[in-house]
């Protein structure tokens, strides 16, 4: 499939990294893609559908979380690119408050398997969470 472009300047090559990380995992039983960057999921052990977006933002904030929303309507998941990406504190809070789940790739294959995927998170060795907050 080629890229048949969009507005959030997504390179072709992020969204093929990212459809292959999704057909990969082993919670993810299908996928389909539309608008080019969006990703409908049907987990395995949820038995439920996922609306993923794959964007490239080096800091998300919350503006272009609501732009997502406006662009594409009902969000699962949001995800912004590699571990040098990511999210405002707002933008964070926002997602988590909107069940939305707001991710860098080293966070969606944890997210994938959570009930709850708006609500993962990985932890330090404390046991703390680690987020990849930025500044706008």
């Amino acid at each position: 499939m080629t890229n048949g472009g969009n507005t959030w300047d997504v390179a072709y090559s992020r969204i093929v990294w990212f459809e292959q990380l999704l057909r990969s995992h082993q919670n993810v039983q299908t996928v389909q893609r539309r608008d080019d960057i969006i990703f409908e999921v049907e987990r395995q052990k949820q038995r439920d559908h996922l609306i993923a977006l794959c964007c490239y933002e080096y800091t998300m904030g919350i503006t272009a979380v609501h732009r997502a929303q406006a662009e594409f309507g009902k969000l699962d998941l949001i995800h912004i690119g590699g571990g040098w990406c990511g999210y405002t504190e707002e933008a964070k809070k926002y997602c988590l408050s909107s069940r939305i789940g707001l991710y860098v790739s080293d966070e969606m294959t944890g997210a994938l398997w959570r009930d709850e995927v708006w609500s993962y998170h990985k932890k330090d060795r404390d046991g703390n969470p680690i987020y990849f907050m930025r500044s706008a």
